[in-house]
Formats: C-alpha cells, sequence, structure tokens
C-alpha cells in the first residue's frame, strides 16, 4: 500500500470545475447526536467549501480532477437510502473503464482489497453481462435510524474520501489497472 497521505486543501476548483483533493480539514462543530438528514451531509461539504452537484433526490455529488497517481477522475456521491433516508451511502466511482478481458482481475483486486482494508467496500459493477466494459464500484453504507453526531459523520466522510482516493492509487500504481 502506499504511504503517501493525501494533503488538506481549501477546496479549490481547477479550470474544468472539478476539485484537485478531496480533504480540508476544519474543526470539530458539534457533539450532539441528530436525527440524521441531507442536511448533515451538507454541512460536511460546506463546511469543507467543497462545490457540489446535487441530484433531483436531494444526493450529492463531488467531482475531482483527474490525478496522475489514480489514473482516472473520481466521483463521490452522498446519499440517502431507505424508508425515512435514515441509511447514509457513500459511493464512489470513477471515469475508469474495465474491459471484459480484465473483468476477472478487477474483482480478484476487489476481493484482495476487501479482504486487508475495511474502507471502503469495492466491487466490479457489471450492468449488463453482454457489455463489453463495466466500472469498479467503492461504497460504504450506515444505517442512522438513531441519530449521528455530526462530527462522526464528518469522520465518516474524510474516512471514506482519503481511503477511496487511496483505493484508486492502488489499483492503479500497484495494480496496473
Amino acid at each position: 500500500m502506499n504511504s503517501k497521505k493525501l494533503e488538506p486543501n481549501a477546496g479549490s476548483w481547477s479550470s474544468n470545475g472539478k476539485h484537485s483533493h478531496p480533504l480540508k480539514e476544519k474543526p470539530m462543530s458539534t457533539t450532539i447526536v441528530q436525527k440524521f438528514d441531507r442536511s448533515m451531509i451538507e454541512v460536511y461539504l460546506q463546511e469543507r467549501d467543497f462545490k457540489y452537484l446535487t441530484d433531483r433526490d436531494g444526493d450529492f455529488r463531488l467531482d475531482f480532477v483527474y490525478d496522475e497517481e489514480t489514473d482516472c477522475e473520481p466521483s463521490v456521491w452522498f446519499i440517502t437510502e431507505g424508508e425515512e433516508n435514515e441509511i447514509f451511502v457513500m459511493r464512489g466511482l470513477s471515469n475508469k473503464r474495465i474491459r471484459k478481458e480484465d473483468w476477472e482481475k478487477a474483482t480478484n483486486l476487489c476481493n484482495e482489497w476487501n479482504q486487508k482494508r475495511r474502507w471502503p467496500k469495492a466491487y466490479l459493477n457489471v450492468r449488463e453481462p453482454e457489455e463489453s466494459t463495466a466500472s469498479i464500484h467503492l461504497e460504504f453504507q450506515i444505517d442512522l435510524e438513531h441519530g449521528i453526531h455530526q462530527d462522526l459523520l464528518n469522520s465518516m466522510a474524510a474516512t471514506f474520501l482519503a481511503s477511496s482516493f487511496n483505493f484508486w492509487r492502488w489499483l492503479h500504481q500497484e495494480q496496473g489497472m
């Protein structure tokens, strides 16, 4: 595993409107357990000056610039799911496409990652078996029906971002994909 650490930044945009780095350190905000909702995700993103997109469901997407160390342009979704939107889902994607002849290798690498590391879960997402390419998805889900501290949500989101970039870096630099 590459031991290079991501450096915090000010959430700056590049000329193409994407982030250059995923992290920005901010002081802890509150330690009160709150009912989880999208506003807590928005607080996290706004406190770090991230520029984000929102879909029609109110879910958030961060786009990052191409990075030679990862050989891709990652995107991260912050989603709420469940009957009461009580499940917090973080999903990492990239523009990296996996050719059909590499699906077995990619699946084995995802399995290796999942066996050795806690975050994030990695899997090959094949939409249709007839397709010639697939993508790798990174994911973490947690049921927050009973609430969460904003600080803990912030920590989980920052950890997901950092570990997602670690996955893409590992996949490219150490595994040649």
